[in-house]
């Protein structure tokens, strides 16, 4: 697991903007996620444990990098997937950290790309250790 420290005032700010965000984009679960799988931060609910949801997520990520180099360097900036009932859209926050985002209904939300990066960005100026070495940072 992960070492870092989200501070009770720092983790204020990422439930606020997460809940605000999760009613902009109607989403029925939002989960903040180590790239190790930790969860740090989470709104909504998806009726079970989410922790194997992080680590498939990351695993997923991890392998669309995989095969973006494989295809000449293309740098995927996310990824996602739609069923029948739900979908998903996961997405970095610099290096270490993932948002991932579960929709009712088989279709992302129009310009998710924008509304992800806006959350992204509010995150990463409410919460700068995020985008630091978070190894050096504890839980």
């Amino acid at each position: 697991m992960s070492d870092f420290t989200i501070y009770s005032e720092d983790a204020g700010k990422v439930r606020r903007l997460m809940l605000a965000y999760q009613a902009s984009v109607k989403a029925e679960y939002v989960v903040l996620c180590h790239r190790d799988g930790s969860i740090i931060a989470e709104v909504g609910s998806i009726g079970t444990d989410a922790t194997p949801l992080a680590v498939l997520s990351t695993a997923s990520f991890d392998s669309a990098r995989q095969i973006g180099m494989m295809l000449g360097g293309e740098n995927f900036q996310s990824v996602s997937y739609g069923g029948e009932n739900r979908s998903i859209y996961i997405a970095p926050v610099d290096q270490a950290l993932l948002l991932v985002q579960i929709f009712p209904g088989s279709r992302l939300p129009n310009r998710i790309e924008d509304f992800n990066k806006m959350l992204v960005e509010k995150l990463v100026d409410a919460v700068p250790a995020f985008t630091q070495n978070t190894s050096r940072l504890v839980r």
